[in-house]
């Protein structure tokens, strides 16, 4: 890739247009000082060599302490004494501290290794603006327009700081794959007014580009970027420049006598107000110009002010003119490198996954041939976070066997052990590979696999000096894997595995891969305490404070997982682009933020589209916003992804339930169990399928038998029984059932288990007409545990056993938290209250704010049963209307396979009753299924009324 080389003053000959150094890709014969792997400064590691400028050599390099991918500059050694290049360059970084804007690139640092003077700067993927327009010639207006309003935008921001750039050409403007564009190289630049000359008498700047006052050596000031601004617009408007001459000084001089001629003379496609624009920005007198970009903003806003920007097109086209090639081939467009201004962007916009299908890799067991049990399982963590660099590859290795549904592995996960799971679950590739000693340094060797066929895909080999380099090294194997796996960005593997474990020790990464098998194993202690002993070595391992959230989440700490979340949080920066959409997520979850927890996982799936567990979790942030139907989608990707999974297919059960498709939930829960016939969750999704279907004595079978299956089993089969016994109005059976069942949960130490018994038994006391054991049964509820819908329950029930102080506690204590869903249970309990005390209008708003707040089942009951009592029999027969449609959301109004069904039956008491009071004909249908329902039991006391009704 080529572009200008920027020198200044006397060290440039004004030539022709063409006649400007490049830099070039490395040659045999101008081989890199330095190799990849060399540490400069003690802090930047170099990945691989760019090309060469005229002050140096460019570098890609990675920042081990701030743990980023960089462009790293080096002055040659015959210039690193120049005074006037160093002086150029702490120029640059100290007014690129001046001018911080997303259109601007940064320079980070300035350094020195023994004689190697360089500069760190951002790193870019595109093309520079000259390019473009070289490739393509003119312009579309919708185009040129977009690039040069983020040009003024920068601009705009340099120029309030005081800050001239005095150098602005298409060469000095970025254009990355998406549209957006940077200016860059204010090698030159000045703050304040200084002369368009060096103290030498050289003239500063490009002579295409210069203003009239840099050609005479005038004073310069930010109407002097203007006017080389409206050179750049006239450029991209036509395709050519608008003072042509036989030489350069000429062209350089004409521009001080001459206008230029209008843009829409030389290309009639040009729009008035974009040709207005460029007519005044070339004024040759400065005070006729825009006095600011601020202003040319303005017209550019007034001239597109609905911004009509093709910006599909756009991204296509600079897509077919970037020259990002193989490395290897010698083309060098993904960087830009100039004199003084070489800079890159850490800005990845890859192809769009969509052109690969979903592929799914299981990585084996190494084998450490080297006699150091610190290469023991650390390596796998590794390849598995570079191959996932690539959007398409989602890869496991033995800690996520519980994500494959598969329990703990045991003993060496070699190659055919590998290769008989990867064709179990559907997995397409394996990859495998060894490390052993070779000297003082140490030899790495891959392979990739075809599971079904065992195909060899690739094998490679590299070398590691040393103990440090080992990681490095890998990294790089797997970037040769993904390129073989079909990723064309493979290139930018190593930026993703560095920016993660290859950022910290090897000591720090043994101890990570140590916690995750722990964690894999349900060993949550023991995976804290590795996770602890990785952050003792390194404080800013992002991925180990999310792992240690996980880990306390699963003990039921939230406090410490909300901690540790929040510590991973703040190292997003150690973290791969993946890694970082799924500790956000994660976050949003814990948080209980849905609407962030959807935004943050469609993010992820957007960039990473085969990324099964990404589906599943998307598809329950959905549920809990109760939109199954989304919920449903997404976790049928999941299971297209993973076809053997046995979760995926318990999720698309369930939420085929929750969304009342219930022959879908039963015939998807038994395909579950056909995979995994000792699924508690199966049993469960099974049940409530049959729930659905209103088959209860099948679902009472169900639970039978998953009363068999372990202690916990035994613990979900006496809810599911107590709930299939209350739903049919055998409450003293359902209050048996649960007084067993919460005793069982206390000897047992389930102690939020034997909560949900305990507020059951609470609901069905107070049906019963027994307030005083209701009220008993909700704090032996609270006794066993402060859940947030323990305590919504339990304020529920003191709210209908008439305790409103007791119940408005609860409340408060709700409402005191930041999560939504607290603060909604919050309100319910409100409106309960008001309801009970005879205000249910006041009911109505509390239970309309809550429902506005997060769109519950339980929440349209309540408000139905308050607009019931206010009168409002249209709007009451409206929420009821909806919970009938939604009855699959009742068989767990906490969608947590709690069963609930019981809560249902009572709606058809209601409907009974508003239809009644609006006089409908068939009003007594609902009471009559209401006591096809309950009447059977003959233990509810309701049946006496609703068999009166029924009569009328």
């Amino acid at each position: 890739m080529k572009d200008s080389d920027r020198t200044i003053g006397a060290e440039r000959t004004l030539g022709a247009p063409d006649d400007t150094p490049t830099l070039q890709p490395f040659s045999g014969e101008e081989a890199p000082t330095l190799p990849p792997g060399t540490i400069l400064a003690g802090r930047y590691q170099i990945i691989q060599p760019v090309g060469l400028g005229g002050m140096g050599a460019v570098y890609q390099a990675f920042d081990r302490q701030l743990t980023r991918v960089v462009a790293l500059k080096t002055i040659l050694p015959e210039l690193s004494s120049t005074p006037l290049a160093v002086k150029r360059l702490k120029q640059e970084v100290l007014l690129a501290q001046q001018v911080v804007h997303k259109n601007v690139v940064r320079i980070f640092d300035i350094g020195e290794d023994g004689a190697t003077k360089f500069i760190t700067m951002d790193f870019i993927e595109g093309t520079d603006l000259k390019n473009v327009i070289v490739q393509r010639g003119k312009l579309p207006a919708p185009e040129a327009v977009a690039i040069i309003r983020q040009v003024c935008q920068g601009l705009e921001t340099a120029h309030a700081a005081g800050v001239v750039h005095r150098d602005l050409k298409p060469q000095n403007i970025m254009v990355e794959k998406d549209g957006h564009a940077l200016v860059m190289d204010f090698g030159i630049a000045h703050s304040g007014q200084s002369k368009g000359v060096t103290q030498t008498g050289a003239f500063v700047g490009t002579p295409e580009y210069m203003s009239p006052e840099q050609a005479r050596a005038e004073e310069v000031d930010a109407r002097s970027d203007i006017f080389s601004l409206g050179l750049i617009f006239y450029e991209m408007l036509t395709g050519k420049l608008p003072f042509h001459c036989k030489s350069m000084l000429e062209t350089m001089f004409v521009r001080t006598k001459e206008r230029a001629i209008p843009p829409a003379e030389i290309e009639r496609t040009v729009p008035k107000g974009a040709n207005n624009i460029v007519t005044k920005c070339l004024e040759i007198e400065r005070e006729r110009r825009y006095r600011s970009v601020s202003e040319i903003l303005t017209d550019l806003e007034a001239f597109d002010p609905s911004k009509k920007v093709a910006a599909v097109r756009l991204k296509s086209r600079l897509r077919r003119v970037s020259r990002y090639r193989n490395w290897a081939a010698g083309c060098l467009g993904i960087v830009v490198a100039v004199l003084a201004g070489f800079v890159l962007r850490t800005r990845f916009v890859p192809k769009p996954a969509a052109e690969h299908p979903p592929m799914t890799v299981l990585v084996a067991d190494f084998s450490n041939h080297t006699g150091d049990p610190l290469f023991d399982g650390t390596l796998e963590p590794v390849i598995k976070i570079a191959l996932e660099g690539a959007g398409f590859i989602t890869a496991y290795d033995r800690t996520q066997s519980r994500s494959l549904g598969l329990q703990a592995i045991s003993g060496r996960l070699d190659e055919q052990a590998a290769r008989q799971i990867a064709v179990g679950q559907g997995l397409g590739v394996v990859v495998t590979g060894s490390l052993d000693r070779q000297g003082s340094g140490y030899t790495l060797s891959i392979k990739a696999t075809q599971a079904v066929t065992g195909n060899t895909i690739k094998i490679a080999e590299d070398t590691a000096s040393n103990k440090d380099q080992v990681l490095f090294a890998t990294t790089k194997l797997a970037a040769t894997v993904r390129k073989a796996l079909g990723d064309d960005t493979s290139d930018s593997a190593l930026r993703f595995a560095m920016e993660t474990l290859t950022a910290t020790s090897l000591e720090a990464v043994h101890e990570y891969a140590t916690a995750m098998d722990a964690l894999s194993n349900a060993k949550y202690e023991d995976a804290l305490g590795s996770f602890s002993k990785a952050l003792d070595l390194d404080q800013n391992f992002g991925l180990a404070y999310a792992g240690m959230a996980v880990a306390s989440r699963a003990l039921g700490q939230q406090q410490d997982a909300e901690k540790h979340i929040k510590l991973a949080l703040s190292r997003l920066d150690r973290m791969t682009e993946r890694e970082r959409y799924r500790t956000r997520g994660f976050y949003y979850a814990l948080a209980g933020d849905r609407q962030k927890c959807v935004d943050e996982y469609t993010s992820l799936i957007d960039r990473f589209p085969s990324d099964a567990a990404a589906h599943n979790n998307l598809a329950f942030c959905w549920s809990d916003l109760r939109n199954m139907p989304k919920a449903l989608e997404q976790v049928r990707q999941a299971a297209a992804i993973l076809p053997k999974r046995t979760t995926y297919r318990l999720n698309i059960s369930l939420f085929a339930s929750y969304g009342s498709d219930f022959q879908t939930g039963e015939r998807e829960a038994r395909r579950a169990l056909e995979l995994d016939p000792s699924s508690r969750f199966g049993f469960i999704a099974l049940a409530f399928g049959q729930m659905g279907q209103s088959q209860l004595a099948q679902a009472a079978e169900t639970y039978q038998k998953l009363e068999k299956l372990s202690k916990l089993g035994a613990s979900d089969a006496r809810s599911g029984l107590a709930d299939v016994a209350l739903y049919e109005g055998r409450f003293a059976d359902a209050v048996r059932i649960l007084e067993q069942g919460a005793d069982e949960d206390v000897a047992a130490k389930y102690p939020d288990r034997a909560a949900e018994k305990f507020a059951a038994l609470a609901y069905t006391r107070l049906l019963q007409g027994q307030k005083g054991p209701a009220i008993t049964a909700a704090e032996r509820a609270l006794t066993s545990s402060k859940i947030v819908k323990i305590r919504f329950l339990a304020g529920r029930i003191f709210a209908g056993a008439g305790q409103a102080a007791r119940a408005q506690a609860l409340a408060a204590d709700l409402a005191s938290e930041l999560q939504t869903e607290s603060q909604v249970y919050a309100k319910l309990i409100e409106g309960e209250i008001a309801r009970t005390s005879g205000d249910p209008r006041k009911a109505v708003k509390a239970f309309v704010e809550a429902n506005n707040m997060l769109d519950t089942w339980i929440g349209h009951f309540d408000l139905g049963r308050a607009y019931l009592e206010a009168g409002l029999f249209t709007e009451a027969d409206s929420e009821f209307d909806r919970c009938t449609k939604r009855r699959g959301e009742a068989l767990s109004l906490f969608l947590d396979q709690t069963p609930t069904y019981s809560y249902f039956p009572i709606i058809y008491y209601y409907v009974g009753r508003v239809r009644e009071s609006q006089k409908s004909p068939g009003f007594a249908e609902s009471y009559r299924t209401y006591l096809s329902i309950r009447g059977k039991a003959g233990e509810d006391p309701l049946l006496a009324e609703v068999r009166k009704r029924a009569r009328q």
